[in-house]
């Protein structure tokens, strides 16, 4: 499990540098759309269109990076006052259900994903931009958070978590 859990732990770097790819793209156009909105009195065609699919390619790619960082947003009032074993459970639980919850949304995605390529889908605008290749990505992510979920969920209840090197707000200090 362990040797999965880094398998999965280096994919995860290699979409958090994607998702970091994406970012740079959106505030290059963005900045770009806007000073041309400016100067020329228009949008550069096709920037919109492609700064909503790297939205979704920052939020769907960055899934993995941020449960590297444990930085998914979660309420431990609860588990961190119960003894050590049923806490452990209960989290283990609780990230069971999230790997659930990430499939029931991948498989309705990988259906839209697979129609999107069937026809290879595009989105009109001032350009035909296409978008099968970001529903796609959308699907992979959601798929990889279930994966993640779950391998988080049995090294937690197991008490095998690996150490992660990062740094927190509260360790930065």
């Amino acid at each position: 499990m362990l040797a999965l859990d880094r398998l999965l732990t280096r994919i995860a770097h290699l979409m958090a540098w994607v998702t970091l790819a994406f970012l740079a793209f959106m505030m290059l156009a963005i900045t770009a759309d806007v000073v041309a909105r400016a100067v020329v009195g228009r949008a550069v065609p096709g920037l919109f269109e492609m700064s909503e699919m790297s939205m979704a390619m920052v939020v769907f790619m960055g899934l993995g990076a941020t449960l590297i960082d444990d930085g998914h947003i979660r309420v431990t009032l609860m588990s961190d006052r119960l003894p050590g074993s049923l806490s452990r459970h209960c989290t283990a639980l609780a990230w069971g259900l999230a790997g659930l919850t990430f499939a029931l949304l991948a498989w309705p995605a990988t259906k839209e994903a697979v129609y999107s390529v069937s026809i290879w889908e595009f989105r009109w605008g001032y350009v035909h931009v296409p978008v099968w290749w970001a529903k796609v990505a959308v699907a992979v992510g959601l798929w990889f958070a279930t994966a993640q979920a779950l391998v988080h969920a049995a090294l937690v209840a197991r008490d095998q978590m690996p150490q992660r090197r990062h740094k927190t707000a509260a360790s930065a200090h």
